[in-house]
């Protein structure tokens, strides 16, 4: 058969309230409703594509007979009931809480779930019982959604922040976030690069007038002036305190005016993640896990081990924030943090807005109970990346320690298999020819919240040889029954508790972090994470192989680590803490606290 020239069969754009995209390798169906511009760009496609109500398929005739067989209250969310105000909604099996005057909502997006005051829950008598206990309850703003936040490692979305979907008795969150909007493609983005990149530069220089001024719904001439005298009274407050003033520009330059104008929309209390994010236009309680983030992004963790914090031009530019009348609590999940931030700023005021409280998770129905199984049976080890999954974290959380390792333990134990639940940076070859000799599973992709409790429970080891203390998930693998092996990195130790609920493999302390409790700050130096360290190895090697040949041994581990979580390291009692931090806002004073920081001087106080 002889062909020539034919003519290019069109992809089609649509397929009944779809939008087709053919793109990494699968044909995906986006709701139009979703994609307000006929001519969308990729990226906008690209953040769809994990959509709840965008459907996927791998061929365009199969995707097309999806669409055509869906039935018609498939597509979309379904009004079931109504109840005080609210429109009960039926969504993707899941049953939610709408308010009757919040408009179109999309309940595929968190945040827009946020902002709208959306109640989920299981089903409809936990949806009416969540709704009345909102009724009377005093509201926090929930500032994780600033943009500022998204620039640094997202930290508002960290799982660490998942307790605030159920605040403490007396409280609710709220998110006054502006709606989202998904972008057309703009003028600019069709003009040459050379443009584009020309009034990019140029509009860089009067970027930060064209913020302040620039129209934005609920942005009023009030709120403007009220951040600019914000400002100004943050930077004579910081004046008058002996700070450099070119310090304190940089410093409230880094707080990111946008963000400052958003969260100057309203003035109840404002709960901040991590870094104080603020002019001090509202009343604010932080949660912090480390006293470095404090002062974010000037000073960044990993590169403290010789630091002079008191030399630094920011530390008394903090100081004056955290002793301002506008920062009501600290509060955090780490005893070491409670001590070092007392210690840090020598301060009586500062001291007095410190509060402690271990930090909790849910414990979940299916776990890891290490049952008899064949000797030849696979026991399976677990590794996994930070939560943004930054790939240069694979070191830091000691990813070459493990591949190291395992080498020698796959050699004396054919069946060990291990997960890595990374993004890999660029390896040498010795790893790479790791990776490929031995049972080695590498996830580098989206895990839905499903898929990741599965990896969990089936699961029989934990390996968390890393620089330092990650809360969330040594607290979820102890919440699996998983036997968690874990250097002695900073923190760590105050979760598990060598032979009773873990082991602990030396290595870490003193080299990659320490406490220095006669500065007042966490040390840390990243740099030796970035080859394996032997001593971490033979740990490892160790410790695992103990676990392989004593089944009991990890079943007793896993049980313990599992009930610290369903008795001590519980949503109840982080809420506890976070409830005592709200009332010092509320009221100028904690509520009566049961048990004290035992350190001479400090008055740290620890919610139990």
């Amino acid at each position: 058969m002889h062909l020539g020239k034919r003519p290019k069969v069109p992809f089609p754009a649509t397929h009944g309230p779809f939008h087709l995209i053919r793109i990494l390798g699968r044909v995906f169906a986006i709701p139009l409703s979703l994609v307000p511009d006929p001519d969308p760009e990729e990226k906008l496609l690209l953040d769809l594509i994990a959509h709840p109500d965008t459907l996927s398929a791998s061929t365009l005739e199969e995707m097309q007979g999806v669409i055509d067989a869906l039935d018609e209250d498939a597509r979309g969310p379904r009004t079931v009931g109504h109840f005080e105000g609210y429109d009960l909604v039926r969504y993707h099996g899941g049953l939610y809480g709408v308010p009757a005057g919040a408009g179109t909502v999309d309940l595929g997006t968190s945040q827009e779930c946020a902002r709208a005051g959306v109640v989920r829950g299981g089903s409809r008598q936990e949806i009416e019982a969540r709704i009345r206990r909102l009724a009377g309850t005093t509201p926090v703003e929930f500032a994780g959604w600033l943009p500022i936040y998204k620039v640094s490692g997202d930290c508002g979305r960290h799982p660490q922040f998942t307790h605030t979907a159920d605040p403490p008795p007396g409280y609710r969150f709220t998110c006054s976030a502006p709606p989202r909007v998904w972008p057309r493609r703009s003028f600019w983005k069709r003009l040459g690069k050379g443009i584009q990149w020309l009034a990019l530069g140029v509009f860089s220089c009067v970027r930060p007038l064209y913020t302040f001024i620039r129209p934005r719904k609920g942005v009023g001439v009030g709120v403007r002036l009220r951040i600019v005298g914000a400002l100004l009274r943050q930077f004579s407050r910081f004046l008058r305190r002996g700070c450099r003033p070119f310090a304190i520009l940089r410093f409230l330059q880094s707080r990111h005016l946008e963000s400052q104008l958003l969260l100057g929309k309203r003035r109840e209390l404002a709960f901040l993640t991590s870094m104080p994010y603020t002019f001090g236009q509202r009343p604010w309680v932080i949660e912090i896990e480390d006293p470095t983030t404090l002062f974010y992004p000037l000073i960044q963790n990993g590169n403290t081990c010789g630091l002079e914090i008191r030399a630094s031009p920011y530390y008394p530019i903090v100081k004056a924030l955290l002793e301002g009348d506008e920062c009501k609590a600290v509060l955090t999940h780490m005893k070491s943090t409670a001590r070092l931030v007392g210690t840090l700023f020598d301060s009586e005021a500062i001291r007095n807005k410190v509060l402690y409280a271990p930090l909790g998770v849910k414990l979940p129905v299916r776990w890891q109970r290490h049952e008899p199984q064949p000797q030849d049976e696979p026991i399976h080890l677990l590794f996994i990346n930070s939560w943004c999954q930054v790939p240069a974290n694979f070191y830091v959380r000691g990813g070459l320690d493990v591949l190291e390792a395992f080498a020698i333990l796959h050699e004396r134990y054919p069946q060990l298999r291990l997960t890595i639940r990374s993004v890999l940076p660029e390896l040498d070859d010795h790893y790479h020819r790791i990776l490929e000799t031995g049972w080695v599973r590498v996830i580098n992709r989206f895990m839905t919240a499903e898929e990741m409790a599965a990896l969990h429970a089936d699961s029989h080891l934990f390996l968390l040889p890393a620089a330092r203390v990650h809360i969330v998930s040594l607290l979820q693998a102890m919440s699996y029954g998983l036997a968690v092996v874990a250097s002695d990195g900073w923190g760590i130790e105050e979760y598990i508790d060598h032979e009773r609920n873990g082991l602990i493999v030396k290595g870490r302390y003193g080299k990659t972090s320490w406490a220095d409790e006669e500065a007042g700050l966490l040390r840390e130096n990243y740099e030796p994470m970035y080859t394996a360290e032997p001593e971490v190895v033979q740990g490892i090697v160790e410790a695992v192989s103990r676990l392989v040949e004593d089944r009991k041994l990890r079943a007793r581990l896993g049980r313990a680590a599992r009930a610290d979580v369903e008795t001590k390291y519980t949503p109840e009692q982080w809420n506890r803490g976070l409830k005592a931090a709200f009332d010092r806002a509320q009221e100028g004073a904690a509520e009566p606290l049961e048990e004290a920081i035992s350190q001479p001087s400090d008055q740290e106080v620890l919610v139990q």
